[in-house]
């Protein structure tokens, strides 16, 4: 048993001392993390108060560099602006004694214009009244073609009206007299069948009373004969007698009626039999007369169709030329405002080319031609023959310039304008870079006397490390190689 009024020593297990060697490190890591965080905090704070220290004292020295470069570029500066002020104001003079010379151009080829365009303006003028009068000959004499051709068709017109009448006249007189003539035969005939009538009737009562004379005288004596017979048979046979009279009366009434029945029928076949040969010799008269008439219709007939097509042909033929010459009118009216619009872009070409010519081609624009029939060197025979079919070229000696030397004239005369081209695009390539060259001088000054974000990250020629700029040379132009055609030689321009 432990003593009494002594502590008892506490005997720490192997975990609880692990602990606790623990928990004292962490404690020990603790300490040394905060002392090297202060160190650290420390040492930041000394290298920004440096930092700041040493920016403050370099753009102290940069300021100070600065002004001492500001001062020396700015006097080179305005030296070189006094040079360039004195160039471009003899360049200003040079352009305002080029633009005088241009104004005096363009007033001479204002005035030139002015007269090419008078000139063009009568010409224009003279064609068209030219046009208008053959337009008005070609309508007049159409309208006396027209007029021709209207009193050739009323007179033909008039004339086959007279015919048509005259024929229906004719047809008319003929079918009167045709009538005419039946009505007289037919009153011959009923005149001559009245006749013949009467004639019939007086004779038959001349024979009918002379019959009736001598029967009578007969009957009397037969009578007086029978009656006294019959009065004897009466006597002896009264009835048989009165039968016998009976039949007598019958026999003598039905000879009578069988008499006139068959003079009748006798009169009526005459009749009929000269009817019958009056009507055959009309029809046959009139059928004659018909066909003769069925002939002269068909020939009018084809005399008319033939008329027709004659005038159908004749107006189409008209119509045809009436149509060609609106298109041939037409046509010409195009042909004339074609050549118009050729005349007026040659002369707009030849005034855009008048602005590019020269002093001595303004005032020479071609070159001295020898003339063919004023030259004595030349002689007749190919004289005659140029002025025949001039199919060649003479120089100034006037000798005959060969086929491959035709276009020399052409080709100087482009070459000349193709130098102009060059040297104008030089002349404008030198001004523009001398132009860049000026900016660039005068940006520098600008931000030689300003200082901001912009121009200390752009290159600056006052910001000068180790006796270097940060300036980047602009690179040297490579020449071009231009080819120049003089006549048939090519030659190269640098």
């Amino acid at each position: 048993m432990p003593k009494k009024g002594k502590k008892a020593k506490v005997v720490e297990t192997p975990e609880e001392r692990a602990l606790r060697e623990a928990t004292e490190k962490l404690k020990a890591e603790e300490d040394r993390r905060r002392k090297e965080e202060g160190m650290r905090r420390k040492l930041m704070e000394d290298m920004a108060q440096e930092s700041r220290f040493s920016k403050l004292n370099l753009a102290k020295i940069q300021n100070q560099w600065r002004k001492l470069m500001r001062l020396s570029k700015v006097e080179s500066l305005r030296k070189d602006i006094e040079i360039m002020s004195q160039n471009h104001e003899r360049e200003v003079d040079m352009k305002d004694a080029i633009i005088q010379m241009l104004d005096r151009d363009l007033d001479d080829a204002e005035e030139q214009y002015q007269i090419a365009l008078r000139s063009h303006l009568q010409n224009v003028d003279t064609l068209i009244d030219l046009y208008n009068s053959k337009v008005r000959q070609l309508e007049k004499e159409f309208e006396e073609e027209v007029l021709q051709i209207q009193s050739d068709f009323q007179t033909e017109r008039t004339d086959l009206v007279s015919k048509h009448t005259r024929a229906k006249g004719e047809l008319s007189e003929v079918i009167d007299l045709v009538d005419q003539q039946f009505r007289d035969s037919e009153l011959e005939a009923k005149q001559d069948f009245d006749s013949y009538c009467e004639e019939l009737k007086n004779k038959n009562l001349e024979d009918r009373n002379v019959l009736k004379i001598m029967l009578e005288s007969q009957i009397e004596g037969l009578e007086n004969h029978f009656a006294n017979a019959a009065e004897t048979y009466d006597q002896t046979t009264r009835q048989r007698t009165q039968q016998f009279r009976n039949l007598t009366a019958k026999d003598r009434n039905a000879a009578q009626t069988i008499e006139m029945q068959l003079k009748r029928l006798q009169r009526l076949q005459d009749t009929l039999s000269h009817w019958r040969m009056k009507i055959a010799s009309n029809v046959k008269e009139c059928e004659e007369r018909n066909r003769l008439m069925r002939e002269e219709r068909d020939q009018i007939s084809r005399h008319f169709q033939e008329l027709k097509l004659r005038m159908n042909k004749m107006r189409d033929e008209q119509s045809a030329r009436l149509m060609e010459l609106s298109l041939q009118s037409r046509k010409c009216i195009q042909t004339l405002e074609n050549q118009k619009k050729r005349a007026e872009t040659i002369l707009r070409y030849a005034e855009l080319n008048r602005k590019l010519e020269t002093e001595r081609e303004k005032i020479l624009p071609f070159y001295p031609i020898t003339a063919i029939g004023d030259d004595p060197s030349i002689p007749e025979e190919l004289a005659t023959e140029a002025r025949a079919m001039s199919s060649y070229a003479l120089g100034h000696d006037g000798k005959q310039v060969e086929e491959w030397s035709y276009l020399d004239v052409f080709f100087r005369r482009y070459n000349r304008v193709l130098l102009d081209r060059v040297a104008i695009a030089k002349e404008k390539e030198r001004l523009r870079n001398e132009n860049e060259d000026l900016k660039s001088i005068l940006k520098q000054y600008l931000d030689g006397i300003s200082v901001n974000a912009q121009v200390l990250s752009d290159p600056n020629p006052l910001f000068v490390l180790n006796n270097r700029t940060n300036i980047q040379k602009r690179p040297f132009p490579s020449e071009q190689y231009i080819p120049v055609q003089n006549a048939n030689v090519v030659y190269t321009t640098w």
